[in-house]
């Protein structure tokens, strides 16, 4: 098994599921597309994973990689039969490309808060059994407003409604992180928009805050990450 992950910043990496691959003794590249690496050819890979970062789906003329990785994601879809997992900003590229939309929010969805299935999941491969409602990391500044053409809408949150989504069989975007260890959430001070938007809503000293609520759900949240990791490589086995 290999996995392609493409990455949007050094802070937004996979997290926990680098442990999983390694338990499960899965080769993975990296492919850093902020630093000017090159996508490769899918054809050599199971599966494609797609991380969060800074950047929004919108700013192309700031990052023109964007249009690339916005085209291989839309042939990644179309024209590949493998599985495709979108994470945060992933998730808002996928929807993007396939002709969604994507803005920003009135307020943003920033802590550790619930999400929850709704009833066109039953029977998704990628959520089955997967205990709800279940902690997840929210930091966005921008929300799928609108679903693809055909999109099948997954999960839902009490502050947004396009958690999760799922196009054509294979292809998922997932607006939450679970991935993220307390650590990767401290490193976000590295970023002083995020900062921002954190304390506007939630006041000076938040981000302590929010690590230490990161602490107290960190094992509820990688449990929930492996199940959706091992759903995710089931698709890739099929």
């Amino acid at each position: 098994m290999r996995i392609l992950v493409i990455q949007h910043s050094p802070l937004d990496h996979p997290g926990v599921m680098r442990r999983y691959m390694t338990e499960d003794g899965i080769d993975w590249d990296p492919i850093d597309v902020f630093s000017g690496q090159r996508i490769p050819a899918l054809h050599r890979y199971d599966a494609l994973i797609v991380m969060g970062g800074p950047q929004q789906t919108d700013e192309e003329k700031e990052y023109p990689w964007l249009v690339e990785e916005k085209d291989f994601i839309r042939r990644a879809v179309l024209e590949e039969s493998k599985p495709l997992l979108g994470i945060c900003l992933g998730s808002q590229l996928i929807a993007d490309a396939m002709g969604g939309q994507v803005g920003p929010m009135e307020l943003p969805e920033i802590g550790v808060l619930d999400v929850d299935t709704v009833a066109e999941a039953a029977g998704d491969t990628l959520l089955a059994d997967l205990p709800v409602p279940a902690k997840a990391l929210q930091w966005h500044l921008n929300g799928v407003m609108s679903l693809p053409p055909g999109a099948q809408h997954l999960m839902k949150s009490k502050a947004w409604k396009n958690q999760a989504f799922r196009v054509g069989q294979l292809s998922y975007g997932l607006q939450f992180h679970m991935e993220l260890s307390a650590d990767m959430v401290q490193a976000v001070e590295a970023y002083p928009e995020y900062i921002m938007a954190l304390e506007a809503q939630h006041g000076v000293g938040a981000l302590t805050r929010l690590v230490a609520d990161m602490e107290r759900n960190a094992g509820a949240m990688d449990r929930s990450m492996r199940h959706i990791f091992d759903n995710f490589l089931s698709l890739a086995q099929n």
